[in-house]
This record gives structure tokens, C-alpha cells and sequence, in this order.
């Protein structure tokens, strides 16, 4: 029995060698993953694989078929954030999407950058770019929460040809500036140390609105890989200072600009805010007024028509993982109405009402169809309405 069992192992061994080197050929566009990768990193039933990003291993979650889907998470590298965030939503996207929800770079299972300079957002755009060119998966409906809003956008800002669709999650740095005078009210000066991961950690379950945003399986896979030596390491770089020399506010700013003067972006692009997000929530206000979510919304939607906003009620920061069915159905409808209708609304101009005059502003440019008519669908009041 022990002869036979260690045949059979050795033949799973060869068979399994032998599928890792046929993910290596062709290019090297698919890495193998690995059998049970680290069991205590998983929620939610999922599963690690891994592929090789220009050097770096990236952990991603993967599941049903269709279109793919590339589900960005958000918070600072080395262990405020991983793909676990989506735990919630994969099964239920996969079954109309082929999703995978990847760690960013240093964080999660992924492992660190080659380079010191890579500790940036551009780092983490090229490597969420490297992920789909190694899985060639082609124009990809992306997805991107708070920081990893940030990446979704600046990737789909510089990789137009990558991107089908462009959904990004609550408040985030690619927002314009806030007011400088509003205090956000999340007050992080009695938590610990933000260089730390017992900091971040703190910082996440404060953005959490429902007492049920996170439970304890999340909590100790969370810890498990931030404790991890590459984590701890990662952080220990950005403490010393690992990629300060990029200049955000300068290159946040030029993507910016390419969007509202230029119109950079033209897929369809959805936002969606959560009604109480701490983040976008001022000292002085009874409830967030989500004044950031909608100046990205004005600048995408001065070159776009195809822009559309969401905002979810009794959600916060994640409000996706708290209310995973609501959101799940929305982000759907979104695709599957703009792959129903492509061609975008017509371009109006609405000039600023006149000082002299009771009379409302007028279109300079009038639209080809009537407001709200979809070509196609029958329209209130006719017949088949």
C-alpha cells in the first residue's frame, strides 16, 4: 500500500511538473498555480493562483467564464488590503463574468517590487498591466476600490485598449482634492502607529460601516499574510522611504487633465459611493456629502457621456462587501446596458443660466434624439410600453 501510494503521488508529481511547464510555454503566458498555496491566506471558499509579473509573483482569485473581470483592492501596500476584500462578490459575479481578484504589489501573497521605485501607484498600474498581459486576457472589465480605484483609472488612462469597462469604488486619491479647511472625521490620532500593520488594520475596521463588514476568518487571513517576512519587509522599505521620490499630486494632476481637457477616458465608467464612507465624511457634516466621488464624476463627464453614478444608503467605504447582492446587480445592469447600447448620448452644452433672465438656459447644441429615449426600447406611452 505504501509502494502504491508513493507511486501514485510521484505520478501526480510528474503530471503536475508537466502542466507547470506547458503554463510556462507559449510565451510564458500562464503560470501554473500551485496546489494548496498557503490555506490560511483563503476566505470564502477560494483558491490562490499564482502567475509571473514581469519577475514578481502575483496571487489573484479566479472563478466562472464569460468576459474577464480584473477586481483591483484598495489601502496602502504590505497589509491594510488584499483581494480577500471581494470574498463577497466573486461567486456571484462568476456567474456571468470570468473574474479575477489579484493582490497588488507587496501586498497580499504577491510579492514585493524588483525595485525600490516601484513602491508607487505607476508601480502598481504597470503590475496590475503585466497581470493581464500574462494571463492575455484582453480588454478586461476593471474594477477598482478606493486605492485600487486610483489604478484602475491611471491603467485605463494609459492603457485604453486594456480596459472594456471602468468601475471605481468609493472615495479614493485619484478624487480631486477635498477642501482643505473640512477635517475628515476619521480621527486616526488615538490608533496605533500607521507605519504598522496593528495602524492599518485599525484604519480598515474604522472605514467599515456594518458591524458585520468584516468577521474573524477575514480578520485572521488579514494578519496571517501581513505578518508574513516579504510583508514585513515591504513595509519596512516604505518606512525608509521606498518610492517618495515619485511625485503624486504632479502625476495625479496630469491624468487628471488628460481626462477632463483631453478625453482620455471613453469606455463606459461607473462610479459607486457608499452614503456614509467616513472617508468622504467632514467633522462639521451630520452625514458624507461625497464631495469627491462627484468632482471625479464632473471631470470624467466632461468629455464622457457614458458616466453613471451610484450611490448605495447604508453602506460606507466597503460598501460593496456590505450589501454584496445590491452591488453585485448594479455593477452587471452597468455592463450589460452599455453592451446593449454602445453608441454614447449626444454631447450637450449647458451654458450657465443668464444674470438677466428668468428664463432657463437653453441647449446651444440640441441632442439627436429626445432626452431619455433609448433607440430600440419602447418608450412610456407607446405601444409595448
Amino acid at each position: 500500500m505504501l509502494a502504491h501510494g508513493l507511486r501514485r503521488s510521484a505520478l501526480r508529481m510528474t503530471a503536475f511538473g508537466f502542466v507547470a511547464l506547458l503554463g510556462l510555454a507559449g510565451g510564458g503566458m500562464r503560470a501554473a498555480a500551485q496546489e494548496k498555496p498557503d490555506p490560511k491566506s483563503e476566505i470564502g471558499r477560494l483558491h490562490s493562483k499564482f502567475v509571473d509579473v514581469n519577475g514578481v509573483q502575483a496571487r489573484y482569485y479566479e472563478a466562472g467564464a464569460g468576459e474577464p473581470m480584473v477586481m483591483i483592492h484598495g489601502g496602502f501596500a504590505a497589509g491594510s488590503s488584499t483581494a480577500n476584500v471581494f470574498s463577497r462578490n466573486i461567486e456571484g459575479l462568476a456567474r456571468r463574468f470570468h473574474v479575477f481578484a489579484v493582490d497588488r504589489l507587496a501586498s497580499g501573497m504577491s510579492g514585493n517590487p524588483l525595485k525600490d521605485d516601484d513602491y508607487t501607484y505607476q508601480g502598481d498600474v504597470d503590475f496590475i498591466y503585466g497581470f493581464i498581459q500574462a494571463l492575455n486576457l484582453g480588454p478586461v472589465h476593471l474594477v477598482g476600490h478606493s486605492a485600487g480605484g486610483a489604478i484602475a483609472l491611471y491603467l485605463a488612462i494609459e492603457h485604453p485598449e486594456a480596459a472594456k469597462t471602468l468601475t471605481i469604488l468609493a472615495m479614493g486619491p485619484e478624487n480631486p482634492y477635498p477642501d482643505a479647511n473640512d477635517k475628515p472625521r476619521l480621527d486616526l490620532s488615538k490608533r496605533p502607529d500607521q507605519s504598522q500593520y496593528e495602524g492599518l488594520q485599525c484604519r480598515v475596521a474604522m472605514l467599515a460601516w456594518l458591524p458585520n463588514t468584516f468577521d474573524e476568518e477575514y480578520w485572521n487571513a488579514d494578519k496571517f499574510m501581513a505578518t508574513l517576512p516579504k510583508s514585513k519587509e515591504a513595509r519596512a522599505k516604505l518606512n525608509a522611504g521606498a518610492g517618495r521620490s515619485f511625485d503624486f499630486p504632479t502625476f495625479k494632476q496630469k491624468m487628471l487633465d488628460k481626462v477632463r481637457d483631453e478625453g482620455a477616458l471613453q469606455m463606459p465608467v461607473l462610479l459607486v459611493a457608499g452614503k456614509n464612507d467616513v472617508l468622504d465624511w467632514g467633522v462639521k457634516d451630520e452625514t458624507a456629502k461625497l464631495g469627491g466621488q462627484m468632482a471625479l464624476f464632473d471631470v470624467i463627464a466632461a468629455k464622457n457621456t457614458k458616466v453613471q453614478m451610484i450611490i448605495m444608503t447604508n453602506g460606507g467605504h466597503f460598501m460593496y462587501r456590505e450589501h454584496p447582492n445590491e452591488f453585485n446587480a448594479y455593477l452587471e445592469t452597468f455592463i450589460d446596458t452599455w453592451e446593449k447600447y454602445p453608441t454614447a448620448p449626444a454631447q450637450g452644452n449647458f451654458p450657465k443660466p443668464p444674470t438677466t433672465s428668468g428664463a432657463p438656459p437653453r441647449r446651444e447644441n440640441q441632442p439627436q434624439t429626445q432626452p431619455g429615449v433609448i433607440p430600440g426600447r419602447p418608450q412610456i406611452g407607446q405601444q409595448g410600453a
